[in-house]
């Protein structure tokens, strides 16, 4: 098995210039721009910056999300996040990790979990010929997905600290990519869209969770969709704008399947002409 530094030097670079990285004591340094970049924990961590501070909501709660790490795979999660958002008849957790294990397919090699929890879909899918890498912005869901893989065995899943807008990972580099229960909280949807595509081989394909305006749970109202939107962030996608990211972004072959307000839906990564 290659230590964290040989798999770190492998697959990382430089989320600033896109540049090589090299080992140096408990760090990856990029001689590009003289950045370096400390090693916390087994986690590389790409993030500088105090989140409290930010002027996107949801980073400014980072706090609140870091505690939310133990409970986020309990009851006291998901089964009410979606029952209340999708509505009582909507998909649970295992019918959504069923989908993406579904629409990743017969995908091999590395698999990048973009805002990954605990790898919460990121263990499930990691296997001998699957490498999975998650990146998050809260440390205490990557700690806890770090645990938790240690304690269920999976050794073929990494997690690193860094923003889903600066990816710090080479061009063309994934041959799958998974994003579950956060593309609706990006301030940007347009541009961490374009960075996934980035990172992803032509052909291979995207898997998401995401919210939709549906008939069931309270997303199917108006005030509280606009709420959402101005207090926490939340953006509750309408199929064809994000048809049209997608396809700005450089994805086609949108695939969308609704229960409730839920949205799962499969892209693939445009050929190259």
């Amino acid at each position: 098995m290659n230590s964290l530094a040989e798999i770190a030097t492998a697959t990382y670079v430089c989320p600033a210039c896109k540049e090589a990285l090299l080992e140096q004591a408990d760090s990856l340094h990029c001689e590009a721009c003289s950045q370096t970049y400390p090693i916390r924990n087994g986690i590389p961590e790409f993030i500088f910056e105090e989140l409290s501070q930010s002027q996107d909501p949801v980073l400014r709660r980072m706090t609140a999300i870091d505690k939310m790490a133990r409970i986020y795979e309990t009851k006291l999660w998901y089964p009410i996040v979606l029952a209340v958002y999708g509505g009582f008849r909507s998909i649970s957790l295992a019918g959504l990790t069923a989908t993406v294990s579904r629409n990743v397919g017969t995908a091999q090699g590395r698999v990048l979990d973009v805002a990954c929890g605990p790898g919460t879909y990121g263990r499930r899918i990691a296997s001998p010929s699957r490498e999975v890498f998650g990146i998050d912005v809260s440390r205490g869901m990557l700690r806890q997905g770090a645990a938790y893989s240690a304690r269920e065995g999976v050794t073929n899943i990494h997690f690193a600290r860094a923003r889903a807008e600066t990816l710090p990972f080479p061009p063309e580099f994934f041959d799958a990519v998974v994003c579950c229960g956060s593309l609706h909280l990006f301030a940007d949807t347009a541009i961490v869209l374009r960075e996934i595509a980035r990172v992803m081989k032509p052909g291979a394909v995207l898997s998401v969770f995401t919210f939709t305006r549906g008939d069931t749970g309270i997303l199917k109202y108006r005030r509280v969709r606009e709420w959402l939107s101005s207090k926490h962030g939340l953006h509750v996608f309408e199929l064809s704008d994000l048809e049209r990211l997608l396809d700005g972004a450089g994805f086609e072959r949108f695939e969308p399947k609704v229960s409730g307000s839920i949205l799962t839906f499969s892209a693939r990564r445009k050929e190259q002409p």
